[in-house]
């Protein structure tokens, strides 16, 4: 068995760029190693310098070959709350454009940013909010359970109505839960809506660093066990080093959780 393939009750994860090359050449080497790749478009296409190819086929191939599901990172240019509607209405054809092309791979989460505006009032950011995901849900129909919202830099409490109101999901970034000091007994409460768990190491300021807290990993699995978690948790690191380093404390940390 591969370190983190098939191990525990939960599929686990890395992130399509732990080394700088294209798409496909990631999820090659991450395929044996891992039980799903999350595709990250950080840039919407129409605000990317660069192209953005997708080789599909390479993909689905990868996926039938090696038992992987792919999810997707959303990409963290979309401003849903903004003031302007031209840009609210930019986001959600964004989402629905790249929700249309990657189909064909059955992704089984997107996450989603919705990226504070600091030039407007909280009310203001709010209901333009409300106003966006009214028609992403809409637009969406029943995939919308499948979109994630994910906790980032101000408590999920801001936006967790809206969430439920429109029908969404969640996704549960746990680093950015250690790196901001919010609630993470608010955060495992929600255990049960979510699909897609982030997890990454912190140091001082930065996230996104390689797991070191044996501890705290125990701690989360066992919730993870104890809500009989069945979803994806991705390790959201960015080079193979960091990966290789998350795996190996987790083998030993989650030791209690491998299947039998």
């Amino acid at each position: 068995m591969m370190p983190g393939k098939g191990r525990y009750p939960w599929r686990l994860g890395a992130t399509s760029f732990v080394m700088p090359a294209d798409l496909v050449s990631n999820v090659r080497i991450l395929a044996p190693r891992v039980d799903a790749v999350q595709l990250l478009f950080f840039e919407s296409a129409a605000r990317s310098g660069l192209p953005q190819e997708i080789d599909l086929p390479a993909l689905i191939g990868l996926g039938q070959e090696h038992g992987l599901v792919y999810t997707v990172h959303l990409p963290t240019d979309i401003r849903l709350g903004a003031a302007d509607h031209s840009l609210r209405q930019e986001g959600i054809e964004e989402i629905c454009r790249l929700m249309a092309e990657l189909a064909p791979l059955a992704p089984i989460a997107w996450d989603l940013h919705l990226a504070w505006e600091e030039a407007i009032s909280p009310a203001q950011w709010r209901e333009g909010l409300d106003s966006s995901l009214a028609e992403l849900a809409r637009r969406l129909g029943a995939e919308k359970k499948v979109v994630g919202v994910e906790n980032i830099e101000y408590p999920f409490g801001l936006v967790g109505s809206l969430v439920a109101e429109h029908g969404f999901g969640h996704c549960l970034d746990w680093g950015h839960l250690r790196r901001h000091g919010h609630d993470r007994q608010e955060a495992l409460a929600r255990l049960g809506q979510v699909r897609h768990l982030h997890y990454h190491g912190v140091r001082g300021e930065k996230d996104h660093q390689a797991l070191a807290d044996a501890g705290e990993a125990l701690f989360l699995g066992e919730a993870l066990s104890a809500a009989d978690f069945e979803g994806v948790v991705t390790l959201e690191v960015y080079s193979l080093e960091r990966l290789e380093a998350s795996l190996a404390l987790l083998r030993g940390a989650w030791q209690p959780f491998v299947k039998q």
